[in-house]
């Protein structure tokens, strides 16, 4: 089964003048960059955070867009992660703390299984030794990564890096990939992504299909 997988997807360009149509296919363990003006346009509504004007949208085999709000909210939440332009922590609160809210909310509340899942997580991202630390005491480079550990904590089939995160993570997300068979959809300027991404799209540059085994 395919992770993600879109059919005629179409969606308003940011600046509201036309329309952009995407047919594509997302599979596991592969990672692909979006480029150009409507490249975080795209990624929402391929994240189900913004609802296209009309197409077929497939998320683990479930049509997204046949269902009712709440249970593709609800489905989003299981199947996402995500990265935005900021980290979005809570700097009051430590970095397991943060990492583990998530999975508290999503998977489970046993704090044991919390514990053991967030450590695990922080360890894949080179920073358990920071477990206990506040994340207003982090610098910039730390911040990042508790911010993608808290974004993959409940093991998402897709992560999906909205609005260009810090390049620093890129690495670690083709990792992620390879170890773990997540699907990885990143937001980015094409020099940073070149070298990392199976594929990039960018229907500016006239790419509208990327197709993955």
């Amino acid at each position: 089964m395919l992770p993600l997988r879109c059919e005629h997807l179409t969606f308003s360009r940011a600046d509201g003048t036309s329309s952009r149509e995407l047919t594509a296919s997302f599979g596991p363990a592969s990672f692909w960059g979006f480029c150009g003006q409507d490249s975080e346009r795209i990624l929402n509504v391929l994240g189900v955070i913004e609802r296209p004007e009309r197409g077929r949208l497939e998320v683990l085999g479930m049509n997204v867009l046949a269902m009712s709000e709440p249970s593709a909210r609800a489905w989003r939440d299981r199947c996402f992660g995500f990265l935005f332009a900021h980290p979005h922590l809570l700097p009051s609160f430590t970095v397991a703390e943060n990492v583990a809210m998530p999975f508290f909310r999503l998977c489970s509340r046993d704090p044991a299984v919390a514990k053991r899942r967030t450590l695990e997580i922080l360890e894949f991202m080179g920073i358990a030794d920071l477990e206990s630390s506040a994340v207003g005491d982090l610098d910039h480079q730390d911040t990042w990564l508790v911010a993608m550990a808290r974004a993959i904590v409940h093991r998402p089939s897709i992560l999906v890096a909205v609005s260009q995160p810090d390049p620093l993570l890129i690495p670690l997300a083709r990792r992620l990939a390879s170890e773990t068979g997540t699907t990885i959809l990143w937001n980015g300027e094409r020099k940073n992504l070149a070298r990392q991404v199976d594929g990039i799209i960018d229907l500016e540059a006239g790419a509208a299909l990327a197709g993955v085994a």
